[in-house]
């Protein structure tokens, strides 16, 4: 069975062969592990070729490309520097005292197929035989991101929350625009809905309800009616509003972080929505992968797999991404594991 075809079983809870294993990789390990100089790449060719070739070591069954789209003549090196080392992007502050949307320039992206140059390349080194995905944050993650720090953003959400929705829903209509693109022009196969900031350590239910359902679900909408699948990112503590992310219209959710990182226990996830939607983790890669032995890996696969690969809908992944120092040699185990723990009869 192809990964691709396994990969589509998965999140549709039919019968592959076995689980499908798919890790988010953080950017620091892509360039520390995948480019042979341990530098960051200058060139789109070099990036597409360090993530493809990463997804295929280590036996993925598919590629999340972290920079979704980007043209041949994009400079990649400058882009990623400011992803990891948070460069400044330039003087411009935005006060919320004074934010009108509905008075904003919406500017929304008029996309050409030459903006997805990148997933087109990837698509090439692969075959048509891995799952190729890309990302999106949803408007509530735009909006927090809009402001300075994350303690401005917070507090500004107190103070205000029907300013900051119309924040949310202004991103709202620029996050739908690129969703689409994405699947339209560059081919994607799912979209993973990053919404890092939606967990119970941030807001309180009541604000989940109010402010990130509702953008989530016409991610969503939009992302599935386009044929691609739609899954939700969010890390930390969501336990108390994993049937909210269920309800909200995606296909899965990852991370489910388990305790220290998160409180989500896997088999309990899988009781409350794993008829609903198909989950994605949930390895501490940091407590596990990194710091733990082979042994530890090892009993933490086969957890995961006795709590959530029965009836499919499951695919085995680290909670959040593989963290930056995680040996290759950890990240290759998973796959051997799921060939011996982690088949179907079929």
């Amino acid at each position: 069975m192809t990964s691709r075809l396994r990969m589509e079983r998965a999140m549709t809870h039919s019968s592959p062969d076995k689980v499908p294993v798919w890790c988010p990789l953080s950017l620091e390990h892509i360039i520390r592990y995948g480019s042979p100089s341990g530098k960051i790449p200058e060139t789109v060719e070099q990036y597409v070729a360090i993530e493809c070739g990463l997804a295929q070591n280590y036996r993925f069954d598919g590629v999340l490309l972290t920079l979704p789209a980007l043209r041949k003549e994009a400079d990649v090196k400058s882009i990623l520097e400011h992803l990891i080392y948070q460069l400044p992007g330039g003087d411009e502050t935005h006060d919320f005292s004074k934010a009108d949307p509905e008075k904003w320039s919406l500017n929304l992206p008029d996309f050409e197929a030459e903006d997805f140059y990148n997933a087109r390349l990837a698509r090439e080194i692969l075959g048509e035989n891995i799952h190729v995905g890309g990302w999106m944050p949803d408007g509530f993650s735009k909006a927090m991101q809009w402001f300075p720090d994350l303690e401005t953003g917070l507090i500004a959400l107190k103070e205000d929350q029907a300013r900051f929705q119309a924040i949310v829903e202004y991103f709202d209509e620029w996050c739908l625009t690129n969703v689409r693109a994405q699947i339209r022009m560059g081919k994607m196969e799912s979209i993973q809905i990053s919404s890092p900031y939606a967990g119970s350590s941030f807001i309180s239910p009541e604000v989940y309800q109010n402010l990130v359902f509702p953008s989530v679900k016409k991610i969503s909408a939009a992302i599935k009616s386009e044929g691609a699948r739609a899954y939700l990112h969010t890390c930390g503590h969501i336990s108390d509003r994993l049937e909210w992310m269920a309800e909200s219209g995606i296909d899965g959710i990852e991370c489910m972080d388990p305790p220290p990182l998160g409180n989500v226990e896997l088999k309990d996830a899988k009781t409350r929505v794993g008829n609903q939607i198909f989950l994605k983790g949930n390895i501490d890669s940091v407590n596990i992968l990194l710091r733990g032995s082979a042994e530890d890996v090892e009993a933490a696969v086969r957890n995961c797999l006795s709590a959530a690969m029965e009836r499919g809908g499951y695919i085995l992944s680290t909670a959040c991404s593989v963290a930056p120092a995680v040996p290759p040699e950890r990240v290759k185990l998973l796959a051997e594991l799921v060939d011996r723990y982690g088949r179907y009869e079929i």
